[in-house]
């Protein structure tokens, strides 16, 4: 073989020898990422990221503090003080006299009187405000009551802010007809039939001054007065012609 033929030869296999490097050393175009399977027993398959799987994440930024601004300013206005409701209440007695009485009702004492043109103060109520407690002017220390359903009483104030009073009842008062003819009670126009007729004969009154008519008495007129108190029971015993009976 001649010197130029051998030349030949080896750059041919030298060439050969390149491709078959090249081919080993790297993977086919198109197959990069794919994870590479080794024959060798116990290998594990690895992952070989693409360029473009690792691209960095966007950097992330704190935002600006945010600054409350207000742009109302609270101005504190001070309220108009009200005007507080008078609670005192008085009462100006006229045209007239009005009996005082322990307690508010009829059934009750007196205890004193109010004079026309007296003016005093209220210090209690009942409870449906129809009587109201006052002082007494000439006793200063003493307290009695008035009712307010009475053209005699002029009531200056509102009666429902004063304190309601709780008192004990009142001892009743009775009267019984004893005699044998009916009787008419004025001013109570109350009639008491005759003793036989009980107990249609008694009747409960409020405390107070009562006249006693006869109703066979032809002369139309009174035959007693009775002034009645708490806890009294007043028999009348005789009749217009002054014939006495016993009470049974």
């Amino acid at each position: 073989m001649s010197l130029k033929l051998k030349l030949q030869t080896l750059i041919a296999f030298l060439f050969l020898a390149a491709l078959v490097l090249q081919s080993c050393a790297f993977p086919a175009s198109g197959e990069a990422g794919v994870a590479q399977v080794s024959s060798t027993p116990g290998e594990v398959p690895t992952w070989t990221p693409r360029p473009e799987d690792l691209t960095p994440l966007p950097t992330p930024t704190r935002p600006a503090t945010a600054t409350a601004t207000s742009s109302v300013t609270p101005t504190l206005t001070s309220a108009t003080p009200r005007e507080p409701t008078p609670r005192t209440v008085s009462v100006s007695i006229t045209g007239g006299n009005l009996n005082v009485r322990r307690g508010p009702s009829l059934d009750y004492n007196y205890v004193g009187v109010l004079y026309d043109g007296d003016t005093i103060l209220a210090t209690g109520r009942d409870r449906i405000s129809r009587w109201i407690r006052v002082q007494l002017p000439s006793q200063p220390d003493a307290e009695g009551w008035i009712t307010t359903e009475t053209k005699y009483t002029q009531i200056s104030g509102d009666i429902s802010n004063l304190p309601f009073i709780q008192t004990e009842p009142a001892a009743p008062a009775f009267i019984r007809n004893c005699t044998k003819h009916e009787i008419w009670i004025l001013p109570a126009d109350v009639y008491l039939l005759p003793k036989y007729e009980a107990p249609y004969n008694e009747e409960r009154f409020w405390v107070g001054i009562f006249q006693v008519y006869d109703l066979e008495n032809p002369e139309n007129k009174p035959i007693d007065e009775i002034d009645l108190s708490e806890g009294q029971t007043i028999d009348i015993r005789y009749n217009w012609a002054g014939e006495k009976s016993k009470c049974e």
